[in-house]
This record gives structure tokens, sequence and C-alpha cells, in this order.
């Protein structure tokens, strides 16, 4: 009997196995652990949003979301209704802008960074920040995945 055929038979069936083991490590790799391409893509997002507040238009004055925040926190004297309602109209915009990415808005200057619009931070990673001014406010945008 000739047992070359067994040898090799045996031979292309580890080889197999050991291919199925460096698919399956390689398909269980995070994409985040590989390169910083996720925290990039974070970055230029909370950049661009805040960008977009700052040009776009709504309503028939043809002011802009960030302009709008700025002047109801202004109206209201940066009190806890103004944080509120700015909080509102800025929150209204970013889960129609950011879908499902969590972010926090905070303004720096006036109120101390406090929390505008929100989603819990505390177990959050990558986190990218955007830095944006309007009228002597500094709004921060914080967003993660």
């Amino acid at each position: 009997m000739d047992d070359n055929g067994i040898i090799f038979t045996l031979d292309a069936a580890l080889g197999l196995v050991i291919i199925f083991i460096v698919l399956t490590a390689v398909v269980n790799v995070n994409e985040s652990q590989l390169s910083p391409s996720a925290q990039i893509r974070f970055s230029h997002n909370a950049q661009d949003v805040l960008g977009t507040m700052t040009s776009y238009k709504t309503g028939a004055e043809g002011s802009t979301v960030l302009q709008n925040v700025t002047l109801i926190l202004t109206a209201n004297r940066n009190d806890q209704t103004g944080i509120k309602e700015a909080g509102q109209l800025a929150g209204t915009y970013l889960n129609r802008t950011l879908g499902n990415t969590k972010y926090n808005f905070t303004e720096e200057n006036h109120v101390n960074g406090t929390i505008v619009a929100n989603a819990d931070m505390k177990k959050a990673s990558n986190i990218a920040i955007g830095v944006r001014s309007c009228d002597n406010y500094t709004f921060r945008l914080y967003v993660w995945d």
C-alpha cells in the first residue's frame, strides 16, 4: 500500500487549518487598533459639523444655527432657561446631522463649559473635538462612536 496519498492529504488538511486560523484572527481584529482613521474621521466630522452650524442659514432672518444659539444665550443672559432653549435648538440640528454619533456640545466663554446638548461621555473612547467661535462665544463639539 502506498502511504504517499495519505501524507499528502494530511499535509493539505493541516495547511487549511492554518489558513482558517489566520483568517479568523484577521476577521476578529478591531479596526481602530489597526489605524488612526476612526480618530481622524471623528476629528474632521466635529470640525465639519461646527462649520456647517456657522454657515447653514435657518429661518426668514437668514441667521445661522450657531448665531441663533448665541442669540438665545445672549437674550436670556446665559441663564438656565437660555441654556436649555439653546440646547434644544443645537440638539435638534446635531441629532439630524450626526445621526447615531454621540456628542457633547458645550460653550466655554460665558457659561464656563456648561453642556448645552449632550450624551454620556463617561465610557467614551476615541473622542474628537471641534472648536468654533461665534459672537464672542466659544463652542466645543465632542464626538465619539
